[in-house]
């Protein structure tokens, strides 16, 4: 039985009604929900082997993978540093075993320690990113047990070639590699449906289906359905975004642990739910321990990955994180464009060469697009992209049809298919190659690697509120918007990834987003 992403709309009588767009009636959903209680049955004993399978291979994946990781960064420490003169490792074996085994045991024990086994299986979405800096720590604690322990027994009496320097050595190779080892493993994991997700959403209004729709966009993770006292169980609904199918609402908040049981949930998200915030908080403890249950907070505008939780008379408070922004952090930012800007602009100059001469063969007109865009303070600048149009396409920008094809709200103007667009710069938007001569504008300081993407003055003239922070900052070539959807993304959503990246800035909030936007742009998704 494949998966289902399922998505929620906000209004259950749509389902009863229909609507012109061919939604099913009524009949139609009574057929629908017997076909896929059976499903559900048929799927059920297979479902609780699987949840058990996806709990265990994660971790077992990734113990594996730390362990050679580790011991071959060690191994190769010692060939670099060249502590083997010939015949010293069969004299000192056993020792050079006793010793050489401890730094990849103690690593393992404090990643276990450190929960980078345990969180995985319990996290949705969890990226290799924002487990560098446990890596790392766990990585130093363990080279600090590792030295202790050869200083207590005394390795240079056994006849040992391993000596301190190596080990540090080894950690400084593994903090490098084991985050790119692991990335990998989990992208094979995702690959071969090692792991998969089972969610139950509480809640079914407007933050319900904002949720549903951001984890269908994971193949990983399966939607069953939400749970809510009003509307009343039983109750279908209508995914309104795109081709998503529907789903029902499986029951109250009193049948939530039953439900967790039966459908072997694995995680819970609690959004904005009718239920009295009691009844939901002891139904929520009476869950299975180990089922996930993760909560969005009120006010989660202001809040973001740099907000921490502290606490006070066992009150958990959430602060939230002041601007990043001032002289000191705006000089690091632009030397950092700068470095990486010029370093990409070199590595990738045989592929710009490539493709500027594959637009050119493809339609006529100039290989490079420019328009004018507005960027910092208001102020425009002159941006570069490969041109992925027909060389009339601003002519015929005020064409009425291609305003029934625009798929965003709001000011800005995006259409799924546009005749404008060539058979090459389809590919080009798809891979985002078509954005590559922006880093000429870093380089000039018109942007910067990761920020707002800039719009026209026409777009921009229109927005305001606490949007208009994002002309605080130079326009990215990245930003949380390339890697929270793209496309797929509301006017509302936009102005909302705006407000807290400029609000919220951090240096390792840039490298965060530059880490994913590789495999969001190979993954196409949001891509026009």
């Amino acid at each position: 039985m494949s998966r289902r992403q399922v998505v929620l709309a906000d209004d259950p009588a749509a389902c009863e009604a229909g609507d012109q767009r061919g939604a099913v009636g009524k009949r139609g959903l009574r057929r629908v929900a017997l076909a896929s209680e059976e499903l559900y049955a048929e799927a059920e004993a297979s479902d609780e082997v699987t949840s058990r399978v996806a709990r265990i291979a994660p971790r077992l994946a990734l113990l594996a993978t730390d362990l050679f990781t580790v011991s071959l960064c060690e191994l190769l420490a010692v060939s670099i540093v060249h502590q083997t003169p010939s015949g010293r490792w069969g004299s000192g074996l056993v020792a050079n075993l006793l010793v050489g085994a401890m730094l990849p045991l103690a690593a393992v024990i404090a990643f276990w320690v450190n929960t980078l086994y345990t969180r995985w299986p319990r996290q949705l979405m969890l990226n290799t990113f924002s487990e560098v800096r446990d890596v790392i720590y766990a990585l130093a604690v363990a080279g600090c047990v590792t030295l202790g322990l050869i200083h207590l027994i005394g390795a240079d009496d056994l006849g040992t070639s391993i000596a301190p320097v190596t080990i540090v050595l080894a950690l400084a190779m593994s903090a490098s590699v084991i985050p790119v080892a692991r990335g990998t493993v989990r992208a094979l994991m995702r690959a071969v449906a090692a792991q998969h997700f089972r969610v139950v959403v509480v809640g079914s209004g407007t933050m319900a289906s904002h949720l549903i729709r951001y984890l269908s966009w994971d193949p990983q993770v399966t939607v069953v359905g939400c749970v809510d006292d009003d509307p009343k169980p039983g109750t279908w609904v209508i995914g309104e975004i795109d081709d998503l199918p529907a789903t029902w609402v499986l029951g109250g908040i009193e049948d939530l642990p039953e439900i967790c049981a039966k459908h072997s949930v694995d995680h819970v998200i609690v959004s904005f739910s009718r239920t009295h915030p009691a009844d939901a908080i002891q139904r929520l403890r009476a869950v299975n321990p180990r089922v996930a249950i993760s909560i969005v907070p009120r006010y989660f505008e202001l809040l973001t990955w740099r907000s921490s939780v502290r606490e006070i008379a066992g009150l958990a408070l959430i602060d939230v994180a002041p601007s990043g922004f001032n002289l000191g952090t705006r000089v690091t930012k632009r030397c950092f464009d700068l470095a990486v800007a010029s370093l990409v602009l070199v590595l990738t100059s045989p592929l710009l060469l490539v493709t500027a001469v594959a637009v050119k063969l493809s339609s006529p007109g100039p290989a490079l697009f420019r328009q004018s865009r507005v960027g910092r303070n208001g102020s425009t600048f002159v941006m570069f992209k490969f041109r992925t149009m027909y060389d009339d396409s601003e002519k015929r920008a005020g064409d009425p049809e291609l305003r029934n094809v625009n798929i965003m709200d709001g000011p800005l103007f995006k259409a799924r298919h546009d005749p404008r667009v060539t058979r090459v710069g389809r590919f080009l938007r798809r891979s985002s190659i078509d954005e590559l001569p922006q880093l000429l504008n870093v380089i000039r300081g018109d942007m910067s690697l990761v920020g707002p993407r800039p719009f026209i003055e026409a777009e921009s003239a229109l927005i305001d509120g606490d949007a208009a922070r994002r002309f605080d900052v130079r326009p990215g070539m990245t930003g949380l918007w390339q890697i929270s959807g793209r496309s797929n993304l509301s006017y509302d959503e936009l102005r909302r990834l705006d407000y807290l990246y400029v609000a919220s800035w951090s240096l390792m909030w840039d490298l965060k987003i530059l880490w994913h936007t590789p495999s969001r742009v190979l993954r196409a998704h949001g891509a026009l």
